[in-house]
Formats: C-alpha cells, structure tokens, sequence
C-alpha cells in the first residue's frame, strides 16, 4: 500500500507523492496546466514543456507535498501552504536526509515552477531568492574528481568481463557478466544518459545496417529534445553478435514469476525482464565499485569520456560535444577546463619530484 502511495525504492519521509494522491485541487490545477492549446486556445502554462519536465516538476513538488503532509498539513489553498518558513524546514529537512546542495537547488527549482502553477498571479521570485543563497553556500557532498576513472580504464573493465565470462561456473553468471561487461565496454566509448541506455530496442534505437549497426535516439526522447545517431562501436560489434545470438536469449529464457514481457529491450535481467533505469544503475556501480574501489555511476562515464578527449586531444573537445549530446559547446567546455587543471597539477608534481630527485649541486 505504501509503495503504491508513494512509489517503490523510498522511505515514505523521503518519498515523492505520485499525482494520483495529491491534494485534489492540486491535482485539478496541476492537470490544467497540462491541457495543450489549440488556434483559439493558448493551453495550460506547462502545456509548452516536454514530457519529462513535467515528470521532474511532479517528482519534486510531489516530494515537497510529503514534507507537508509529516511536518504541517495538506489542507487549505495549495499556493497558501508555500511559505518562506516552511521552505526554510524543508530546506533543512533535504539535509538532515543527506542530500546535497544540487538536490536542493533542484527541488527548489521545481517548488517554483510548481507554485507558478498553483497560483500563476502570486509572486514567487523569492524562492529564487532562497536558491541563490543556497548556491552560494554551496560545499561539494562528493568530490566529483577524485571518482573519475579514464575512459580506457573504464572500457578495459568492461572487456576483461566479456572475455573471462566463459570461465565462469553457470549460464546465468556467464550470461550477466557477459552483459554487463558489454554494457561498461558501449558506455566507455558512447555514454548515454541513463534514460536512453535503459530504453535502447533492437530495430527501433538499434539497426542492424549492412554488417554494422546503427543507435538512432529520436528528439522526443533525448534531453535537449534534438535527436542525435552514431554508429555501434566498431570494436564492439563482435560482442554485440555474441550477446544478441547467444547470452540475451539465455537470459530471455530464465523467466521469473514476476518478470515482464521482455520485447526487443536490449538489456535484459536474470529474470527475463527488460533492465531498468535502477538494474542498470545498480549493475554499473557495483562493477566498477569491485574493480576501482568505489563505484562510478553512470553519467561519471560522460564526464569520464569528455575529460579524456579534452586532455587527449584538446585541439577536437568539440568532437566531445556531438558525442554526449550537448547542444552547446558550453556544455562541454567545462570539462576541457577541468583537463587543462589536471595537466598543470601533473606537469606541477613532476617538477616537484624532479627537484625533490635532483642532487644539491643540480638545484643550486
């Protein structure tokens, strides 16, 4: 009851409510604001965002109604309730449950543009107010360069996996390590967003073209809304074969009481079921936790593959922008930065270790 109240994999205190079990004048004026327009009609106020927009405002005004509902009350006019005290508690409360300064920019983000619809006249700059300060204080929860791993450590983990998953003692262990390997070996060389890695279909995001194979992410389905194609690593297509006529059937075949039809979802669980975005998640970090001594998620793979071409080969970091899906170079520029910081740091500790080597005859 609690999983379908709140939805699964969270704490009910931490939870984000779903739509269905909003206050309903919230959910009255929430659905309204979706109503597209039309020539004589200008439609609801997040008619114009896309689909997903609308998924991560609901996902954190939704996480904001459960605050409400613990600490105070989801009585009364929904714009009412949002007031600076009680956005300083939740701010406070976001905290004490460990998230970081970024989670809670986000959520506040999604607090205004949630009470932009609540009460469309109110004035609700202030959230905004509140948000820049919090930027401003903002202290890293994790830092984000030490968990780095090169692309070429990332994609030799993934094929020492896919090579040394025959010696293994059962088909299932095989056919998973085999699979997960394929999958840190294609994120090292193509990192998607871990949306789109989940959604991958044979003949819909992945073609078969002649003897090598195609990813097409269609508008609707990438983050900026413009659809993007690469080809299948070459280097890879071999064990694509392999895991398509062989390991992804073994897999298809192991159906647990629970599974889900499995399609044509190119990742498949060792239950029969198409992997989703959390199996995938899970699987990357634990991989790369045992063989790096900490886990890296899977959007530290995007970060991992900029970084490495901007330090590699900086005159084409732009190559790095079409790679990742970036619509401005902007995006990508930051990781060239952040590989110039690491050359000096290298090119500083040599000349230390240099002079530290060096006799008091040579440093004098």
């Amino acid at each position: 009851m609690k999983a379908a109240f709140y939805g699964r994999g969270r704490s009910p205190e931490r939870a984000c409510r779903k739509v269905l079990n909003w206050p309903d004048v919230d959910q009255r004026l929430w659905q309204a604001a979706l109503i597209p327009g039309d020539l004589l009609e200008p439609g609801g106020g997040r008619a114009r965002y896309r689909p997903i927009s609308n998924r991560k405002v609901e996902r954190g005004y939704g996480r904001w109604l459960t605050y409400l509902d613990r600490r105070h009350s989801l009585d009364g006019n929904p714009a009412e309730r949002i007031t600076s005290t009680k956005v300083a508690e939740y701010i406070a409360e976001l905290k004490v449950f460990g998230n970081g300064s970024h989670t809670i920019l986000a959520r506040l983000q999604e607090l205004y543009e949630a009470a932009c619809v609540m009460d469309p006249a109110g004035e609700w700059t202030w959230i905004r107010r509140i948000a820049s300060r919090v930027r401003a204080r903002h202290v890293p929860v994790r830092e984000k360069a030490q968990k780095l791993v090169g692309t070429d450590a990332l994609l030799e983990l993934g094929l020492s996996l896919m090579a040394n998953a025959e010696g293994l003692s059962t088909d299932r262990r095989r056919a998973t390590t085999f699979r997960d390997g394929l999958i840190l070996a294609f994120q090292a060389l193509r990192p998607l967003r871990l949306k789109n890695l989940a959604s991958l279909t044979l003949d819909q995001q992945v073609c078969a073209f002649g003897d090598s194979w195609i990813v097409s992410i269609r508008g609707e389905e990438s983050k900026t809304g413009a659809p993007f194609e690469f080809p299948w690593p070459e280097l890879l297509v071999p064990d694509l074969k392999e895991w398509l006529t062989h390991w992804r059937p073994l897999l298809c075949s192991l159906c647990g009481r629970w599974s889900r039809p499995v399609g044509g979802a190119l990742w498949v669980s060792t239950d029969g079921s198409p992997m989703t975005m959390q199996a995938l998640y899970d699987r990357i970090v634990e991989r790369t936790r045992i063989a790096f001594g900490t886990g890296i998620n899977p959007h530290l793979f995007r970060d991992a593959a900029a970084t490495t071409m901007a330090y590699a080969d900086p005159e084409h970091v732009r190559i790095s922008a079409q790679l990742l899906g970036h619509r401005r170079f902007s995006t990508t520029e930051r990781y060239y930065l952040q590989a110039n910081m690491v050359a000096a740091n290298r090119r500083r500790q040599a000349s230390v270790l240099r002079l530290r080597h060096a006799s008091p005859k040579q440093s004098s």
